[in-house]
Protein backbone atom coordinates (compact mmCIF):
# COMPACT_ATOMS: atom_id res chain seq x y z
CA UNK A 1 0.00 0.00 0.00
CA UNK A 2 2.76 2.40 0.90
CA UNK A 3 4.51 1.86 -2.42
CA UNK A 4 1.38 2.79 -4.35
CA UNK A 5 0.96 5.99 -2.37
CA UNK A 6 4.58 6.96 -3.01
CA UNK A 7 4.20 6.24 -6.71
CA UNK A 8 1.09 8.35 -6.89
CA UNK A 9 2.86 11.22 -5.17
CA UNK A 10 5.81 10.98 -7.52
CA UNK A 11 3.55 11.02 -10.56
CA UNK A 12 1.62 13.95 -9.25
CA UNK A 13 4.87 15.82 -8.52
CA UNK A 14 6.09 15.11 -12.02
CA UNK A 15 2.86 16.45 -13.44
CA UNK A 16 3.09 19.53 -11.26
CA UNK A 17 6.65 20.15 -12.42
CA UNK A 18 5.63 19.78 -16.06
CA UNK A 19 2.78 22.20 -15.53
CA UNK A 20 5.08 24.69 -13.81
CA UNK A 21 7.51 24.46 -16.72
CA UNK A 22 4.72 25.18 -19.18
CA UNK A 23 3.66 28.21 -17.17
CA UNK A 24 7.21 29.51 -16.99
CA UNK A 25 7.61 29.11 -20.74
CA UNK A 26 4.39 31.02 -21.32
CA UNK A 27 5.62 33.85 -19.10
CA UNK A 28 8.97 33.92 -20.87
CA UNK A 29 7.26 34.11 -24.24
CA UNK A 30 5.35 37.15 -23.03
CA UNK A 31 8.48 38.98 -21.84
CA UNK A 32 11.04 37.88 -24.41
CA UNK A 33 11.22 39.59 -27.78
CA UNK A 34 11.00 37.68 -31.06
CA UNK A 35 13.80 35.34 -32.05
CA UNK A 36 15.41 37.75 -34.51
CA UNK A 37 15.58 40.48 -31.90
CA UNK A 38 16.98 38.08 -29.31
CA UNK A 39 19.78 37.16 -31.70
CA UNK A 40 20.63 40.84 -32.11
CA UNK A 41 20.54 41.36 -28.36
CA UNK A 42 22.86 38.42 -27.76
CA UNK A 43 25.20 39.69 -30.48
CA UNK A 44 25.28 43.12 -28.81
CA UNK A 45 25.97 41.55 -25.43
CA UNK A 46 28.94 39.68 -26.88
CA UNK A 47 30.14 42.90 -28.50
CA UNK A 48 29.91 44.71 -25.16
CA UNK A 49 31.87 41.94 -23.43
CA UNK A 50 34.50 42.00 -26.17
CA UNK A 51 34.81 45.78 -25.85
CA UNK A 52 35.40 45.55 -22.10
CA UNK A 53 37.99 42.84 -22.59
CA UNK A 54 39.78 44.98 -25.19
CA UNK A 55 39.77 47.91 -22.75
CA UNK A 56 41.30 45.73 -20.03
CA UNK A 57 43.87 44.38 -22.48
CA UNK A 58 44.87 47.89 -23.52
CA UNK A 59 45.22 48.99 -19.89
CA UNK A 60 47.20 45.88 -19.06
CA UNK A 61 49.53 46.39 -22.04
CA UNK A 62 50.07 50.03 -21.04
CA UNK A 63 50.86 49.13 -17.43
CA UNK A 64 53.19 46.34 -18.59
CA UNK A 65 55.11 48.76 -20.82
CA UNK A 66 55.46 51.25 -17.97
CA UNK A 67 56.86 48.59 -15.66
CA UNK A 68 59.26 47.33 -18.32
CA UNK A 69 60.56 50.88 -18.85
CA UNK A 70 61.07 51.31 -15.10
CA UNK A 71 62.98 48.05 -14.93
CA UNK A 72 65.17 49.07 -17.88
CA UNK A 73 65.96 52.43 -16.27
CA UNK A 74 66.89 50.82 -12.96
CA UNK A 75 69.07 48.29 -14.73
CA UNK A 76 70.99 51.03 -16.56
CA UNK A 77 71.62 53.30 -13.58
CA UNK A 78 72.57 50.64 -11.11
CA UNK A 79 75.61 48.70 -12.27
CA UNK A 80 77.24 46.14 -10.10
CA UNK A 81 80.78 46.78 -9.12
CA UNK A 82 83.18 44.30 -10.57
CA UNK A 83 85.88 42.94 -8.34
CA UNK A 84 89.23 42.40 -9.90
CA UNK A 85 90.82 39.08 -9.24
CA UNK A 86 94.54 38.82 -9.60
CA UNK A 87 95.72 35.79 -11.46
CA UNK A 88 99.22 34.47 -10.81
Amino acid sequence: MEEKKEELKVESLEEEIKEMKREVYKLLELFLPPKEVRKEIVKNLYTIELSFLKIFKTLLDYKTQELEKKLEKKGETKKEKVKKIQVE
